[in-house]
């Protein structure tokens, strides 16, 4: 569902958002629903701040319960810097809101219930948005920091799965709470939360490839603009997978690969470009030996 546009930005609502929403109003939580929405708004629109002073175009928006995503014409995905300070700008949003409310606290100019609400609500998105988990911040700056060292794919595979986990941990948990008859602990929240963590971390498996694909373009791109780039090698024997070999490929070094004889000897190099038109021509699961 579209809201509205901003800066040319189409802001979009994921159908979960509003069902967290219409469950805060049953409850007569209507002004804490209001913050909450205000409050992931904010949060989202740090990240497309961040986003257009790095010159990416920012294409569209979209809010979930507990926080968004940006979709942006070009890639910024597994790149260390400007993942990370990309993800990281969404809970520093959260966390100078957060003081800037308690020192007024602190100094009696605001009281009230709201007030705690607004100190509590952005201690929570910030700290949660930090679990090193896909499709949260923290675990954008993991992947950020880890990609390099253990592969783009990998990495992803390996914190979506993470958060896959998590969301089957929030699920039980609002089982649990409903076959106790806590109803008052919000178990349909938990299991709202359950979902989103399934299904998004899902999705980032799933495009996991197809992003990769594009760095691996756009890195043949910047190759023969600039004319170098760092590089990473790496050493195989005949019966690896293609695919195998991808996985371990980063999304700021163009990989060389060594193809190894019966007797650990070299036998052949490969460019990185070699093995992803080979992957795509031959299939994902051919050995590299009969490139």
């Amino acid at each position: 569902m579209e809201l509205l546009k901003l800066f040319g930005v189409s802001i979009r609502i994921h159908p979960s958002f509003l069902v967290v929403l219409f469950l805060y109003g049953v409850l007569g939580l209507a002004a804490q629903a209001l913050l909450v929405f205000a409050l992931v708004l904010g949060h989202e629109l740090a990240h497309l701040l961040v986003a257009k002073a790095y010159g990416f175009k920012v294409e569209g928006l979209e809010l979930f319960p507990f926080g968004g995503a940006a979709y942006c014409d070009g890639l910024f995905e597994g790149r260390k810097l400007e993942e990370s300070i990309m993800a990281l700008a969404g809970p520093a949003f959260n966390v100078f809101l957060l003081f800037g409310a308690q020192a007024l606290r602190w100094n009696g100019m605001w009281t009230g219930e709201f007030a705690d609400d607004f100190v509590r609500y952005n201690l929570w998105l910030a700290a949660f948005n930090l679990i090193p988990v896909l499709p949260l911040d923290g675990g954008r700056v993991l992947r950020a920091l880890c990609a390099e060292g253990f592969g783009f794919v990998k990495t992803t595979k390996f914190l979506a799965g993470a958060g896959k986990l998590l969301g089957v941990i929030f699920a039980l948990y609002g089982i649990v709470l409903g076959v106790s008859g806590k109803f008052t602990d919000g178990p349909l929240f938990f299991l709202i939360l359950g979902g989103f963590f399934w299904f998004a971390g899902t999705k980032e498996i799933s495009s996991a490839h197809i992003t990769f694909l594009r760095h691996l373009t756009r890195k043949k791109e910047e190759l023969m603009e600039r004319g170098l780039m760092r590089s990473i090698w790496l050493t195989v024997q005949k019966n690896t997978p293609l695919v195998r070999i991808v996985e371990e490929f980063t999304p700021d070094r163009y990989a060389m690969v060594t193809l190894t004889n019966d007797k650990m000897g070299m036998e052949k190099i490969y460019t990185e470009t070699d093995i992803v038109e080979g992957m795509l021509r031959e299939g994902i699961r051919f050995p590299v030996g009969k490139l």
